[in-house]
């Protein structure tokens, strides 16, 4: 048996002059502020414990794993899990995410089949359950390698906002296989994006309202600070 613990950091996502590729947002995203999420964990500033400031209205600590092992070639078993709190820096409220996901498949010459479990977290508050973030691939037999394209949700108290990888972005020709961001759309439309090549950004619309930036403020962690194995 072959085991391997591996560290999953974003694509580089460079472009052929060099530089960093930003995830496509709507011009209404794009036009606000970026608010940054700091991390002052090991290996660059994330790895896998450390805390976190966002924007400077939202802080915590994490705690993240993944690991994948492969038997003859043909069998694989990826694990990831990522524990965090993210607390309001105003008003002390606060919420707990408890994340896993991975998955078994088997490879068969150049097709794979399984593997594409979601990736889901538990949300709580004072002690008491209050939502989830749920992300995940197309349900396919067969995974031909190509971009690998998420989508889910997340819910935190009845408030709820869809949540779909961004593989596309400024200087490139061809969509990444794997993601540079999240958006967050509600009623079809995007407000909100995380962008997680290179450097990790928020950026939302000025209409949400102070409970819906809650919820936005801990989907973005739930997705900037997931940890899966590679591929």
């Amino acid at each position: 048996m072959k085991k391997q613990f591996v560290i999953l950091l974003s694509a580089l996502g460079l472009s052929a002059c060099g530089s960093l590729a930003i995830m496509d947002k709507s011009e209404a995203v794009k036009a606000q502020p970026e608010m940054l999420i700091k991390t002052d964990g090991d290996l660059w500033g994330l790895g896998g414990d450390g805390e976190f400031t966002l924007g400077g209205l939202y802080e915590g600590k994490y705690s993240r794993d993944a690991s994948s092992s492969t038997w003859f070639n043909t069998v694989s078993t990826k694990d990831g899990s990522m524990g965090a709190e993210i607390i309001r820096k105003d008003n002390g409220e606060s919420w707990i995410l408890s994340c896993s996901g991975g998955g078994t498949s088997v490879s068969v010459g150049m097709m794979q089949f399984g593997g594409n479990a979601p990736y889901t977290c538990d949300i709580t508050s004072k002690g008491q359950s209050v939502g989830n973030f749920t992300i995940a691939g197309e349900e396919k037999m067969i995974d031909f390698g190509t971009a690998k394209k998420e989508k889910g949700h997340i819910v935190v108290n009845g408030k709820r906002f869809d949540v779909e990888t961004v593989h596309t972005g400024s200087n490139l020709m061809m969509p990444l296989e794997n993601p540079l961001g999240y958006s967050f759309k509600l009623n079809g439309k995007e407000v909100a994006a995380v962008q997680t090549n290179g450097v990790l950004t928020v950026q939302w619309l000025p209409e949400m309202t102070q409970e819906q930036r809650d919820v936005l403020a801990v989907g973005a962690i739930a997705s900037a600070l997931s940890w899966r194995p590679a591929e």
